[in-house]
C-alpha cells in the first residue's frame, strides 16, 4: 500500500498534477506551492431517516445493525439482550408475536407514535432501513414514558 502511495504521488508530481477542469492548468496553492487535488465527483451523501438521522452502514451484522439505531436514539445497553431474546435482532414482518412488532417487541396498544412517523405496527414492522429506526424510536418513546416496565418479563 505504501508503495503504491509513493508511485501515485510521484505521478502527480511528473505529470502536472491535477488540471482545473474549466482551464486544463495544474492547481497550485499559493502559499505552498504544491498542487492542489479537486473532487470531480463527490461521493453521493448518506441517505438519512427521521430526524435526519443517518441510515446504518451496510456490512453491519443483526445486532450490530440493532444497536447503531439503538445508540442514535439513546437506548440503554440493555437493550441489546432485550433485541437479542425477543426478535434474534431482526426487525422484519416474519418476527412478531400476536401483539408485537419490532426489534424489541412493541406492543399493538402503544400505537401510533407520531414522533416516530408510525401510524401502526405496519410503519416499523420490515427489513427497511427506515422502518428499523422508526422501531428504535418508538422503543425509546415508550422506554421514556414507561421505563423498563414494559420489558419487564424479559430481564
Amino acid at each position: 500500500m505504501k508503495r503504491i502511495l509513493i508511485l501515485a504521488t510521484a505521478l502527480l508530481m511528473f505529470s502536472g498534477g491535477v488540471t482545473h477542469a474549466d482551464t486544463d492548468h495544474p492547481i497550485r496553492d499559493p502559499a505552498t506551492g504544491m498542487m492542489v487535488a479537486t473532487r470531480l465527483n463527490p461521493p453521493p451523501p448518506w441517505p438519512t431517516g427521521i430526524y435526519n438521522l443517518p441510515i446504518a452502514p451496510f456490512g453491519l451484522d443483526n445486532c450490530q445493525e440493532m444497536m447503531f439505531y439503538a445508540n442514535q436514539f439513546g437506548l440503554p445497553a440493555r437493550f441489546e439482550g432485550i433485541g437479542y431474546r425477543e426478535s434474534n435482532c431482526r426487525n422484519e414482518d416474519g418476527v412478531h408475536t400476536s401483539c408485537c412488532w419490532g426489534y424489541w417487541q412493541i406492543h399493538r396498544m402503544h400505537f401510533p407514535m407520531p414522533e416516530c412517523g408510525i401510524n401502526s405496527y405496519q410503519d416499523m414492522n420490515s427489513n427497511d432501513p427506515f422502518e428499523k429506526q422508526k422501531s428504535a424510536c418508538a422503543a425509546k418513546q415508550l422506554y421514556d414514558a414507561a421505563g423498563m416496565s414494559p420489558w419487564a418479563a424479559t430481564r
